[in-house]
């Protein structure tokens, strides 16, 4: 007969109860055991492809790690947050996505199976920058309050050229439109560079884009720089009013940023582990700099600030398309 005294047995259920508790600790201090598959909703060349590439040799050095980038696109970034919905939560799959995936996709496409806020796990708000009211060289107009007149003047002429259906520059378009008591001729373009395109033809006269993107068209002279949707100036747009000065409410909230988020089970411990790598990315001069070269500012909130952010951004966005009697 085996006998165990009271001692040996409820140290053998605690460490039991220990190992059966806490998988996620077992897994995360295992993390990670091979190439990382950071997946993208939105094709190469643009400010979220050129960011993640810009960041992947930093992160896997961090981490110890290759890091594969793949760009799954269509449905406005939704194919690839499905994805990694759907993915294993080990944190071997990541989803880097933009505020028009994360914040505004259950607007935009109410018959979604799934919700982009609640059925993730959120890493960070990696990065943001302002978004900048472009005009095309022929508008006739330079400034804001000239925008405004003018496009008092030809209600419903002048072409927004958007690049996406209930994305942020859409909904951006249509709160300065109610901000400004005027009204756009919304056309929607599939994807930014035909949009693009368009405006340097004159083909169409505005769009919105990150100031990254905009500063090299401003410069050479190609298009026009109305209005920095920001809080204050830009540093590399400094000449460009911001909206802030002429008082135009919520604006300034509606920033170009890009996020990191994992499958929704994936152990927070896992989850903590990436936000700090990022962040510590950030202390290497040479990324900051080629950042600042691409318009963006490194944020790395933790994962409690930017789920507050995204939930504000979603609200705010619900606010817009009921005041703008939109339907998707």
């Amino acid at each position: 007969m085996i006998s165990i005294t009271r001692r040996q047995f409820l140290g053998s259920a605690a460490a039991g109860a220990a190992t059966f508790a806490m998988p996620g600790l077992a897994l995360a201090r295992k993390w990670p055991t091979g190439p990382i598959n950071l997946v993208l909703g939105f094709p190469a060349g643009g400010g979220l492809d050129a960011y993640v590439r810009l960041l992947s040799p930093f992160l896997s050095e961090k981490l110890g790690e290759q890091i594969l980038v793949e760009n799954r696109t269509g449905a406005n970034g939704n194919i690839a947050t499905e994805n990694v919905i759907r993915a294993k939560p080990d944190g071997h799959t990541l989803l880097f996505s933009t505020a028009s995936a994360m914040a505004a996709a259950s607007y935009a496409f109410p018959d979604l199976s799934f919700n982009p806020i609640e059925d993730l796990n959120h890493i960070t708000l990696a990065t943001q920058s302002s978004y900048v009211l472009l005009g095309s060289k022929e508008l006739k107009a330079n400034t804001w309050p000239e925008f405004v007149e003018l496009a008092k003047s030809e209600p419903g002429k002048l072409v927004h050229a958007c690049a996406g259906v209930g994305s942020v520059n859409h909904l951006l378009g249509e709160l300065l439109s109610i901000r400004a008591g005027i009204k756009l001729n919304t056309v929607q373009y599939k994807g930014g560079a035909p949009a693009m395109t368009d405006l340097l033809a004159n083909q169409a006269q505005l769009t919105f884009i990150s100031v990254g993107q905009a500063e090299p068209y401003v410069k050479s002279g190609q298009l026009k720089a109305i209005l920095n949707c920001a809080p204050a100036r830009a540093k590399q747009l400094p000449d460009v009013a911001a909206s802030t000065e002429f008082g135009i409410a919520d604006v300034d909230q509606m920033s170009f940023w890009i996020s990191a988020s994992a499958p929704k089970n994936t152990p927070a411990e896992i989850v903590n582990r990436i936000q700090q790598a990022i962040v510590d990315c950030y202390k290497n001069k040479d990324l900051t700099d080629r950042m600042a070269t691409a318009g963006l500012e490194p944020v790395g909130s933790t994962p409690a600030e930017f789920t507050a952010k995204l939930k504000a951004d979603h609200d705010l966005y619900g606010r817009i398309i009921k005041a703008a009697s939109l339907t998707f």
